[in-house]
């Protein structure tokens, strides 16, 4: 085995519970979302929000969320201006690389405290009119669907994935019964794993305020953190005895924040929905009732029982360098190892998890019996039993909680979701390796290996 000497763990991980579109989280923003986990995610960690450098987030479905919505999260979070925030999108890989970019960071000494993950709120993705920039001279305007446009739609073969999905499905000889016995085994283990606790490590429950619109209810409004000059910019100063430079500057009032306006939170004895469990989980589900749906295509075997639904959620991640860690008495959960990606046929998506994970495995030379944990996200039951063949694992082994069929997909979430739900349970089975791994459209695949213990 090749040696794997990542010095980037995980401090803690935390998301929302996952939203039906139009559902109870609609009310609120992806940025707002992306900021409650984050803060779940601080919470957990033990550490000064000042720690945090810099903050990775996916979002797919950017079009009128404003600019750089990570940067928009860190403020809403209330973390330093000095703070530092990017935004990725790679389709439904975006929080799982949002993590792994985060290693990167952290690996390279960049950066000694990183916060990473995905956010989507497919809810509240905007309508588009794109001729209407210089106007119409005849006739109708077309508006366009941007959660399909931009987060559903092959740009290459001109048609939506759950289409494609149902052609490669009966190209493969995939029986509708197999997809369906697939999703009910979602909804289950979904439902198990929620009445059993074991999502209390992951889920940070949502108050979603029903009178003052698009906020969250807090019992206390978050810690603010201090701004901190780069150490190298420190002393450098010194250096120069303390000379007036760049950094010597306050905002004027006109352009100070005043964050307890700005934020999308409240506090106090204010009317509100409590979210604390996925949504979209069907604790009823059944497999007569799965045969009874109408395919989503003619001739077709995806239905909305072996496929996930639109959603609305987010995850985040704190990563830290591993002797930072341990330097401040802070609880690694797990070591960030390792990040493949993979392209292929932009149809063929069910195809790239497992080859995003064998590339990780050839890398260090494991083999799929080393692999203790295996999340693959669940884009629609076909691609979870299809990387499950060509990894040579069985159906059983891989989400054990569930997966995004029962769970849903906040397209920029998920990566980033099952990076913690593979956490979560390699840690409750007392260590190992795990991979997560997941296809993202445009015929890319990117797995993350992780160990516990």
């Amino acid at each position: 085995m090749s040696a794997m000497n990542s010095n980037a763990v995980v401090l803690s991980t935390a998301r929302t519970p996952f939203g039906k579109l139009g559902g109870a989280l609609a009310p609120l923003d992806a940025t707002t979302l992306g900021s409650l986990a984050l803060l779940g995610a601080l919470r957990r960690a033990g550490i000064d929000p000042s720690e945090i450098e810099h903050l990775i987030f996916g979002q797919v479905l950017q079009a009128g969320a404003g600019q750089n919505p990570a940067r928009q999260v860190l403020f809403k979070t209330g973390l330093a201006k000095t703070s530092t925030a990017e935004t990725v999108n790679k389709v439904c890989a975006s929080g799982l690389l949002s993590v792994a970019n985060a290693m990167r960071l952290i690996n390279a000494g960049a950066n000694s405290v990183v916060g990473a993950g995905g956010m989507e709120s497919m809810s509240n993705a905007p309508y588009l009119l794109k001729d209407a920039r210089f106007g119409y001279r005849f006739g109708d305007g077309k508006l366009i669907d941007a959660m399909i446009n931009d987060g559903l739609w092959d740009a290459y073969f001109p048609m939506t994935m759950s289409t494609q999905g149902s052609i490669v499905a009966n190209e493969f000889g995939m029986s509708r019964e197999e997809q369906d016995r697939f999703g009910y085994e979602s909804h289950h283990r979904a439902t198990v794993a929620h009445e059993a606790g074991n999502f209390r490590d992951e889920i940070v429950p949502v108050k979603v305020a029903t009178k003052a619109k698009g906020k969250a209810v807090l019992d206390e409004m978050p810690q603010l953190a201090k701004t901190r000059i780069p150490a190298t910019v420190g002393a450098l100063r010194q250096a120069q005895g303390d000379t007036p430079d760049m950094w010597d500057h306050t905002p004027s009032q006109q352009f100070t924040l005043d964050y307890a306006k700005w934020a999308p939170f409240v506090t106090g004895d204010v009317p509100h929905t409590v979210v604390d469990r996925d949504e979209p989980v069907r604790t009823d589900a059944s497999l007569e009732a799965m045969a009874k749906l109408k395919p989503l295509e003619p001739n077709g075997t995806i239905t909305a029982a072996n496929a996930p639904g639109v959603n609305d959620g987010a995850a985040a991640l704190i990563l830290a360098d591993a002797q930072y860690a341990k330097d401040r008495r802070y609880e690694a959960l797990a070591t960030v190892l390792d990040h493949a990606t993979v392209g292929w046929d932009s149809p063929y998506i069910c195809l790239t998890p497992a080859m995003a994970a064998q590339k990780l495995m050839d890398r260090h030379g494991l083999s799929k019996s080393d692999i203790a944990v295996w999340e693959i996200n669940e884009a629609f039951s076909a691609v979870a039993i299809t990387s499950a063949r060509n990894l040579g694992i069985g159906e059983e082994t891989i989400n054990q909680f569930g997966g995004a069929v029962a769970m849903g997909h906040p397209i920029g979430a998920s990566g980033a979701r099952i990076v913690g739900t593979l956490i979560n349970q390699l840690r409750k089975r007392g260590g190992g390796y795990g991979i997560a791994s997941i296809c993202s459209g445009g015929g890319q695949g990117d797995a993350l290996l992780v160990k516990v213990g």
